[in-house]
């Protein structure tokens, strides 16, 4: 479904040839030349049969002066996930994964099912702003949910595998637009459908974050999920577990006073302090150097959809269908080098492949067999900085603290989004040299990686749950401390089942 959301721009606003109505047969020309030889603007214009049978371009004219709604798109999209990286996530962390990420399906669906009914450019982009913010939210609920509900081990895998279905949805999205060519039928199809399937099921096939409730003091549920899971698992739960619960049931849960929107907002906000994420130069130089880690993943990701012509000559179907493929093996690159060389290695070599790939690109011919060697590395530069984009959402969310994971990981993201807004114009720099918005891209990536050695790395490491473990985190001292918290933890448990047979 979040794969969809990036597709929107290319294919619903392709580009389709047109012609000044009875007065000339010249393609894409605003005006038409009188008898007396002046210039004189086209009254009507026909759009000329193509790749597609509509698009928005077509329904409302946006050429000759209003092509600028077509690249507000794009910038609208980012900024969207820039409010949605601050709101959303400090709603994710007040109000709770599993709502959140419910919800954002629902706005999702009800954002695609208004394109139909839209008279004008104006409601689709508003609707395109709606829609953009709740896919946001529902990715970094659905990661958090992942990351914070199942153990290490598995949590890597479940992240790592988002990225699959995310290269997937791109690439089927793309396959839909080809027998869907109206693009008001293809928007309907590629996200509806999928939203409610996902909501419906999530009620009732997801668990609430057992972290997250028990940062929130949510003890009831808490202890509702917990036996939940052990019968799952055909397990029972340890008389030490059963004990420890209960004494946590006897301490004051949240006042229900605060559950009005504006009211849980407020009470939320004042535990939220995310400026202690940068309260030693440390931890502010690490958020520093991850949030321009997003920049450069945001950057160089979309800026891909504007260098088409890296595959010239494909239809534009193929051409993303082909950059869907690209995640899986980016996926897959992700998920070795992080697991066998750690989540630092692993950023920083993708990063370093993924401008290289780019700086060798522009500089290659593009005639005779060349052009396979052209579409290759046009290929590895997805497969790379999808690697990355991967990677940083886990290194991010992995080297937070529990409480402020949720905005911590938005205040990156933000960054990253702010610094795409003006991606549209930048492919315009081809205009000047055309080799230059690779070679941008490619110095963005390098600087990635060389700052991503300040970063330390998060391999096989327990994340913190409070503010104290974050700033202690990557010392000895903080590997001493989760170690005894563990083996208490772990001695209370034996003591209870020995004294219990």
């Amino acid at each position: 479904m979040c794969g969809t959301a990036s597709m929107f721009y290319p294919l619903a606003f392709a580009e389709m040839d047109f012609i000044c109505s009875n007065m000339t047969s010249i393609k894409n020309q605003c005006f038409y030349i009188t008898k007396n030889n002046s210039k004189v603007d086209c009254p009507k214009f026909e759009f000329m049969p193509g790749v597609f049978e509509s698009t928005a371009r077509k329904d409302f004219n946006l050429i000759c002066g209003r092509e600028m709604y077509a690249d507000i798109d794009m910038s609208l999209m980012l900024i969207a996930q820039c409010i949605s990286a601050i709101i959303g996530n400090i709603l994710i962390d007040a109000i709770g994964r599993k709502p959140i990420f419910i919800i954002s399906c629902w706005i999702a669906a009800l954002s695609s099912i208004g394109y139909l009914l839209s008279p004008n450019i104006q409601l689709i982009l508003f609707l395109r702003f709606t829609e953009c913010f709740a896919l946001k939210l529902l990715m970094f609920s659905g990661i958090l949910l992942a990351l914070e509900n199942l153990p290490v081990q598995y949590a890597f895998y479940a992240t790592n595998s988002s990225t699959y279905m995310y290269g997937t949805g791109y690439a089927l999205c793309a396959l839909v637009s080809y027998f869907f060519r109206n693009w008001r039928s293809y928007v309907i199809v590629r996200l509806v459908i999928p939203s409610f399937i996902t909501a419906l099921l999530s009620l009732f096939l997801v668990d609430e974050s057992i972290r997250w409730l028990l940062q929130k003091r949510k003890f009831s549920k808490f202890e509702k999920t917990v036996k939940k899971l052990y019968i799952y698992n055909s397990k029972e739960m340890s008389p030490f577990l059963i004990e420890e619960i209960q004494k946590m049931k006897g301490q004051r849960e949240p006042s229900r006073a605060t559950t009005t929107f504006f009211g849980l907002m407020c009470s939320k906000m004042s535990t939220l302090k995310f400026w202690e994420l940068y309260a030693t130069v440390k931890t502010a130089i690490w958020m520093a150097v991850l949030a321009f880690s997003w920049i450069a993943c945001v950057v160089v990701y979309f800026g891909m959809q504007f260098r088409k012509e890296l595959f010239g000559g494909l239809q534009i179907h193929f051409y993303f269908i082909i950059s869907g493929i690209a995640e899986i093996p980016g996926a897959l690159f992700q998920l070795y080098a992080s697991k066998n060389w750690g989540r630092k290695p692993a950023h920083i070599a993708s990063f370093i492949l993924c401008g290289l790939s780019l700086l060798s690109s522009p500089f290659i011919p593009r005639n005779g067999y060349w052009i396979i060697l052209v579409y290759l590395t046009a290929f590895s530069t997805k497969i790379f900085i999808s690697a990355a984009f991967t990677n940083i959402y886990m290194w991010n969310a992995e080297i937070l603290p529990t409480n402020l994971r949720g905005l911590g990981m938005g205040l990156g993201s933000l960054c990253g989004r702010i610094a795409g807004i003006p991606l549209p114009y930048i492919k315009h720099l081809a205009k000047m040299w055309i080799p230059l918005p690779a070679i941008v891209f490619a110095l963005i990536a390098f600087a990635a990686a060389a700052s991503s050695l300040l970063v330390p790395d998060t391999r096989n490491q327990i994340s913190p749950d409070d503010i104290k473990e974050f700033q202690m985190f990557g010392t000895n001292n903080y590997i001493l401390l989760k170690k005894q918290r563990l083996d208490v933890i772990k001695n209370k448990c034996d003591d209870s089942s020995q004294s219990n047979l």
